[in-house]
């Protein structure tokens, strides 16, 4: 039984993400995007970078990764209700 632990263990990390070979651009590109199982790894080289970044840096990463994040929730919304208004009008 141990065996078939240590042999699931070691499967999952020959496929996981090695993220420390990764630049900012294509981290930044994966972020909402991370398999559940590599989140963790996600997290940790993240929270390295940006320990490692001065503090100019650390404000345009932060403005960058919040602008994404509107962006992309505002899309959403703004789909969502186009949805939600064609099938009102169709149901007139």
């Amino acid at each position: 039984m141990k065996t078939l632990g240590l042999i699931a263990l070691l499967s999952v990390a020959a496929f996981a993400t090695d993220y420390k070979t990764m630049n900012m651009e294509e981290m930044k590109a994966m972020r909402g995007s991370v398999p559940i199982e590599e989140r963790a790894a996600y997290q940790a080289e993240m929270q390295n970078r940006m320990q490692l970044m001065n503090q100019e840096e650390r404000q345009i990463m932060q403005r960058d990764m919040t602008q994404n994040r509107f962006n992309y929730q505002n899309g959403s919304r703004s789909s969502i209700g186009q949805s939600g208004a064609m099938q009102r009008q169709r149901m007139r």
